[in-house]
C-alpha cells in the first residue's frame, strides 16, 4: 500500500469523525488515536509502528462503539485490518 494513499484515507477518517454523533470526548479519542497512527506511520516508504499500545487503543475503541455507533466500530475495524494488511 502506497504511504500517501493510507495518510489521504487517515485525514478522511478525520473528516468522518466530525460527521459522527459521537460526545466530544469520544470524538477526541478518535482524533487523537489517528494523529497518532499518521504521526507514527511518518513519511518514509516503510511502515512501522514504534508505538505498540496503538493497535490495543484501537481494539479498545472498537468495543466501546460497536453497540452504540456500529459505524464508527465499522471504520476501526477496517483501519485495524489495512495496517494489518501492511505488517503494522
Amino acid at each position: 500500500m502506497d504511504p500517501k494513499h493510507l495518510h489521504e484515507q487517515l485525514n478522511q477518517l478525520q473528516i468522518e469523525i466530525d460527521e459522527l454523533a459521537v460526545d466530544d470526548g469520544n470524538r477526541a479519542k478518535l482524533h487523537a488515536l489517528v494523529d497518532d497512527i499518521d504521526r507514527e506511520l511518518g513519511s518514509g516508504p516503510q511502515f512501522v509502528l514504534e508505538d505498540s499500545s496503538l493497535q490495543d487503543r484501537l481494539e479498545e475503541l472498537v468495543s466501546g462503539f460497536e453497540v452504540e455507533h456500529p459505524t464508527v466500530a465499522g471504520i476501526l475495524k477496517d483501519i485495524m485490518v489495512k495496517l494489518a494488511s501492511i505488517g503494522v
